[in-house]
């Protein structure tokens, strides 16, 4: 028995080693310290760019059936001992809403993701703008999306009573092996695949035709392909179409815990709790990234186990009803991980296209009531994926998680019932930019559907200071052309003015007219990205399980094996899709006040909804 405990204390501390030492994030940094989320604020109906769900391995259900005969015994002055294996298969339902998490409402009747060019007539009001995937400015597709979630699990589970110590001192581990396969299954159906080039000046000094352009949306978000001046591909939040998988270890469980009350037909305690990180670590790579464990956070908890058996035969004392539960209550402290944000009150903006920004060593000018004025900085060529800037290394800690489990079992002789409940809720995510080094100096703004390139009267291109801040993943400014103005021209960029270089008239490539540029451009910063997106999650579950026990076996009287089968429905406390029938909580950002949030619009959970069966099987021993 020392050898067994020796192994086991080896084990856990061999585990945390190996957790603390992987401590890789991505590697993008911030441009600026000074980060302030007090002004964003997330609507009921908008998409959250990360799903952090309840670790494969946090199951007091699977834990809890089938062992209430060998664990908490009464009257024992030795050590005595549970192991078990239990293996689990689980699957996500209700892909619909698991689809409205990651897009909101911008999911056309909460089923369909509009991709239009700025050259579609009549626009849907919630389509994502094709031109800032390379896509022709007449293209127009619709995906759908079919999120699923897999999970096989080898939940390995060690029980010590140590009474030999203490009577009613334990001492607990668990390690669950979980491989996860996660899939978001887009389908996409391309109405219109485009023959429009990209004309000059609009994404490149030249024309960029529809051959050097991507085929469709998904190879756009496939993270392989760069037109125009792209230079570098979409390196985080990809879109893809392939099966994305992991296998580890979720989490190491440690709990000691004490029984103060220990009778043979009821038992209270408390226990302390440890938890080992030993899942992966969220890169953002990926849209829907697979995850395995908690997300790399250490936690530290307690709680507290109990046990009544109300009602016994007279007849065989071996048949009886009984209710047992446990709670335990968790901090999730600090960890570092890779996220990508949206910008303030613009949902999925992430994916908009932003233009570097440099020096104006061309003396870009604007006619500002008649005087010449430099701009401050100058389109320096190169598009990048707002994805690419707005995904940063943050510090993230969850304060509160709790577990809940009761469940009513019933024995008769070698056969065990179990029927329960389970809940589970953690709150929002508490994000910081702690520590944070801004080491690069590149400066970006958003592009939305300006023109970047003017043109002398000698043909030569110039990059301009045209900025649209106001862009959204909708469109920009300049089109539909308003009472017939001309889009190239630049009418409703940031702070327009007739172009100049040198004091010489700059025109547009396409039309030779006149060219507006930004008097002065607008930058992003990370002040203005929404560090606020995240949300609490609750889930309900209900579980089974039937067992069979060889407690009269005469062949080894201290080693008693039993082997079962369960079933779970594990329910997420979601208010599911929200379209444009919702009006009120479709307005959640206006003027960015959250507090015009309609009082009757309840907020977005951040749990699954997912069905499992397993197969529990283990051994009792003195």
């Amino acid at each position: 028995m020392n050898k067994l405990l020796t192994g086991l204390l080896s084990f856990s501390l061999l585990s945390s080693f190996v957790a603390y030492s992987e401590n890789s994030c991505c590697t993008n940094t911030c441009d600026t310290c000074n980060v302030d989320c007090s002004s964003c604020c997330v609507g009921p109906c908008d998409a959250y760019p990360f799903l952090q769900i309840r670790s494969q391995g946090r199951n007091t259900a699977r834990r809890l059936v089938a062992c209430q005969d060998f664990i908490n015994r009464f009257d024992e002055d030795e050590t005595y001992g549970l192991f078990s294996v239990a293996v689990e298969y689980t699957r996500t339902f209700r892909e619909e809403r698991l689809a409205d998490f990651l897009f909101g409402r911008d999911l056309v009747n909460c089923c369909e993701l509009y991709i239009q060019g700025s050259g579609i007539t009549n626009r849907h009001r919630y389509a994502w703008l094709a031109d800032y995937f390379g896509l022709p400015t007449d293209y127009d597709s619709r995906v759908r999306f079919s999120p699923r979630i897999q999970n096989a699990i080898i939940d390995i589970n060690v029980f010590l009573g140590l009474d030999e110590l203490k009577e009613g001192l334990y001492f607990r581990i668990d390690a669950p092996l979980v491989w996860t396969k996660w899939q978001l299954c887009p389908c996409e159906s391309i109405r219109n695949k485009g023959e429009a080039s990209f004309v000059a000046g609009y994404m490149a000094d030249e024309e960029v035709t529809r051959n050097k352009l991507p085929k469709n949306f998904l190879q756009a978000m496939s993270g392989c392909s760069t037109w125009g001046d792209m230079k570098t591909p979409m390196q985080f939040g990809r879109i893809t179409n392939c099966e994305n998988s992991h296998t580890r270890v979720a989490e190491i469980d440690l709990a000691l815990g004490y029984n103060f009350l220990l009778e043979q037909d009821h038992h209270l305690g408390f226990f302390v709790y440890a938890a080992v990180p030993t899942g992966n670590r969220p890169d953002a790579r990926k849209l829907f990234e697979p995850m395995v464990g908690n997300g790399k956070h250490w936690e530290l908890g307690g709680g507290f186990s109990g046990s009544w058996i109300f009602w016994t035969s007279e007849v065989c004392n071996d048949r009886y009803f009984g209710l047992w539960f446990e709670v335990l209550v968790t901090h999730l402290f600090k960890t570092c991980q890779c996220r990508s944000f949206d910008f303030c009150c613009k949902p999925n903006s992430r994916y908009m296209l932003l233009e570097q920004m440099g020096s104006n060593d061309d003396t870009i000018q604007g006619n500002v009531s008649g005087t010449n004025t430099k701009a401050e900085y100058q389109y320096k060529k190169n598009l990048i994926p707002a994805i690419n800037w707005s995904t940063l290394n943050v510090n993230v800690r969850i304060n509160a998680q709790v577990d809940f489990a009761l469940k009513l079992g019933y024995t008769r002789g070698n056969l065990g019932f179990d029927l329960g409940y389970n809940l589970w809720a953690r709150t929002k995510e508490k994000m910081t930019l702690d520590n944070c080094k801004c080491q690069s100096d590149k400066k970006y703004a958003i592009k939305g559907d300006a023109f970047v390139y003017g043109q002398d009267e000698g043909n030569n291109a110039f990059g301009l200071s045209a900025t649209q801040n106001p862009a959204t993943i909708y469109g920009g400014k300049n089109y539909p052309a308003i009472n017939g103005d001309n889009p190239t021209s630049n009418p409703r960029i940031d702070n327009p003015y007739e172009a100049r270089q040198n004091g010489n008239g700059l025109s547009s490539i396409t039309s030779a007219n006149p060219i507006n540029t930004s008097i002065q451009p607008t930058l992003v910063s990370t002040s203005g990205l929404n560090r606020c997106q995240s949300v609490a999650s609750i889930t309900h579950k209900i579980f089974g399980h039937f067992s069979y026990a060889w407690k009269d076996r005469n062949e080894c009287d201290d080693c008693i094996p039993f082997i079962g089968f369960g079933a779970e429905g594990e329910f997420s406390q979601d208010r599911g899709c929200c379209d444009d029938r919702d009006k009120k909580c479709c307005s959640a950002c206006q003027n960015c006040n959250c507090e015009k949030i309609s009082s009757s619009c309840k907020s977005k959970r951040g749990g699954v909804s997912q069905w499992g069966v397993w197969v529990k099987g283990g051994v009792s021993f003195d």
